[in-house]
């Protein structure tokens, strides 16, 4: 009986998330500033992407995560891992630019987008589905209006949320997927399945 493998990556990555959380009630050495940052603190660049604000918050990301990092491994480790570090990158961008005036920032939600976007690319190219069209016209929907707006539409946390964020993330998808095409850097091919006997 064929078996999907495990989304090791992903339970991973959600087991540190939710141990920083409750590392301490104190987490501002952990946000991304670019204040401090500038000043040598260059772990904030991955762990503001590590640290929520509160149990919403880490909910709705860990969520997040489970369900769009459990499908990527399915398909590649490989581009799980090319899609956080991107979405990471192009997030830590812009808020490291003069277009964020944060003074701090937390959260999984930027790099979130950039997960879901290679994940509907990777769905197209296997099912030529219309239905991943509509997701992804969608996801770019959210994100306009969110900007519009100046609010969450999902999620309300007790900070007020930053949709350049997820834009940069839907962008950081952009170039993972130029990647693909251009580069060959990833591939296409769903991962290995294996019977009861491990082979």
């Amino acid at each position: 009986m064929a078996t999907r493998q495990t989304p090791l990556l992903t339970i991973g990555l959600i087991t540190i998330l939710v141990g920083l959380y409750f590392l301490g009630p104190d987490k501002s050495l952990l946000y991304f500033s670019t204040g401090d940052i500038a000043g040598g603190q260059t772990w904030r660049i991955v762990s503001g992407h590590l640290t929520h604000v509160d149990l919403k918050h880490l909910w709705w990301n860990c969520l997040g995560l489970a369900v769009i990092g459990t499908l990527i491994e399915q398909h590649s480790r490989r581009q799980w891992w090319i899609a956080l570090i991107v979405g990471i990158a192009s997030v830590s961008v812009l808020l490291l630019s003069a277009l964020s005036q944060l003074e701090f920032y937390c959260g999984l939600s930027g790099v979130l987008n950039t997960l879901l976007l290679v994940l509907i690319w990777l769905e197209w190219r296997l099912t030529r589905s219309w239905l991943m069209i509509a997701i992804a016209c969608g996801s770019i929907a959210k994100v306009v209006i969110e900007i519009y707006l100046g609010e969450s539409l999902l999620t309300n946390i007790s900070w007020p949320p930053y949709a350049w964020s997820h834009a940069a993330g839907l962008a950081g998808g952009l170039i993972v997927i130029w990647l693909q095409k251009e580069s060959g850097l990833l591939t296409y091919q769903k991962a290995p399945v294996f019977d009861d006997t491990g082979v």
